[in-house]
């Protein structure tokens, strides 16, 4: 069977994001012939698509959709604004293609896309490596295969619950799946992941949704393997961890460390990291692994709201690894906040707003980014039912919108601190006329 698959357009030109899903899926369809495309890098993203159909005569179409927009208050652009366009070309150059759709982006909002793309013959519910190629063997019958929705008499049925599989037992990911040259060069570009799953249940995340809350781990030895591959076949110069929190479990990730430098891997890394978990005697382990880009997301500089985003961690955990950064001087470290979440008064903003400019200060040539946002509100979250019940948003919104107008309306921001969140739109219009931008 000839099965094209397809990363979503994002609809405007961004930092490339190789798309390691497709091929992780790619190498569980080795019964199959198999072309992968991430119109992402294509100088013509639409036209170069058509063309590849036309040649490749598919009879399965698989559209891995990774995010549904930007999650970001400052920048506000619809992603899935290009599955319309796209399925017509589908449609046009792949008339009796199948097509199946899946990905996070996907899963989040499963059956309200299928019902409103109604050209969608099918969707995968969350990861594909097993309930893909079982689809396959007979598409006639989706509803024998977990985790698959369909359509059926005009409405929109889901066989049976997903099942997660195990996976250090799936194959390594096919690298070539794709030309890997257009991501190379570049940070965070190029994704490894040690393991699925978190157990953190963050009040605003879907991560615990998507890939459950129990972690799934891939043994260090194949994790090395993949990306010793990848710097001899395809000679990448950096990679990142794509794990939501790379040191938990922390036994797991001091065993990668462990692994990496007995294979004296040489090339730099970037890892997401918690700070409840997150001491010296790791930061010099994980340094000594490769690490060059320690990356953190607090999400908040006060007590009250990291409870209420049910954090695992507390301002000291913050100050306690800033002094860690502080005392080194080739690393380099990143931060996310938060700008207004629930709980927090001004003065606890004053105290970020200082935390900020000891970090600029300090740190400079080696802050590796500070993010200061807004939290998209996402179905089935903690963070829904909060901005539910302080009118910051209608318990029956609409989550998934079609333009930026309305994508702005879908940001928590803590109602009893106004002014923080004014404060914000003047910073926000003032970067935008700064860098010539549109408001």
């Amino acid at each position: 069977m000839n099965v094209f698959l397809l990363q979503s357009y994002l609809g405007r030109q961004e930092k490339p994001i190789y798309p390691v899903g497709l091929a992780y899926l790619g190498a569980c369809l080795a019964d199959h012939n198999v072309e992968a495309f991430d119109p992402n890098v294509s100088s013509d993203p639409y036209g170069e698509l058509a063309q590849r159909l036309k040649k490749f005569q598919p009879d399965v179409v698989g559209i891995s959709l990774r995010n549904v927009d930007t999650t970001q208050y400052r920048d506000p652009f619809v992603y899935l604004s290009t599955l319309e366009p796209t399925l017509k070309i589908i449609r046009e150059y792949a008339p009796s293609a199948v097509r199946i759709i899946g990905g996070s982006g996907f899963s989040i909002y499963a059956q309200a896309i299928m019902e409103r793309f109604k050209e969608l013959d099918l969707g995968v519910m969350l990861e594909a490596e097993e309930t893909f190629p079982a689809l396959l063997k007979d598409l006639d019958h989706p509803e024998i295969v977990p985790g698959i929705f369909y359509q059926k008499n005009g409405q929109v049925e889901l066989s049976s619950p997903p099942k997660l599989p195990d996976f250090d037992t799936i194959p390594s990911p096919r690298w070539d799946i794709v030309d890997i040259a257009p991501y190379r060069g570049q940070l965070d570009t190029i994704g490894i992941e040690a393991k699925r799953g978190c157990g953190l249940k963050c009040a605003y995340c879907t991560y615990f949704f998507l890939n459950g809350s129990h972690y799934r781990l891939r043994s260090p030895e194949k994790i090395v393997s993949e990306i010793s591959e990848l710097i001899d076949r395809f000679a990448i110069d950096h990679f990142i961890f794509l794990d939501s929190i790379f040191n938990i479990p922390e036994q797991h990730a001091r065993e990668v460390c462990e692994e990496l430098i007995r294979q004296k891997v040489n090339v730099p890394w970037t890892g997401w990291y918690n700070e409840r978990k997150f001491d010296d005697d790791f930061f010099k382990l994980a340094k000594a692994a490769g690490c060059k880009y320690f990356s953190f997301s607090p999400d908040a500089y006060s007590d009250l709201s990291l409870k209420l985003l049910k954090k695992n961690l507390n301002v000291e955990d913050i100050k306690r690894v800033y002094q860690i950064a502080l005392g080194e001087s080739e690393c380099h470290f990143g931060y996310n906040f938060f700008v207004n979440p629930p709980g927090q008064t001004y003065r606890d903003f004053m105290r970020l707003m200082w935390f900020w400019l000891q970090v600029r200060m300090h740190l400079r040539g080696r802050l590796y980014g500070f993010g200061l946002g807004n939290i998209r509100v996402e179905p089935d979250t903690e963070i829904l039912r909060i901005a539910s019940e302080e009118g910051v948003l209608d318990g029956d919104a609409n989550l998934l919108v079609e333009t930026s107008e309305e994508l702005r309306k879908l940001f928590y921001t803590n109602p009893k601190t106004p002014l923080i969140n004014w404060a914000f739109k003047i910073f926000g219009l003032a970067a935008r006329i700064k860098h010539g931008m549109k408001s």
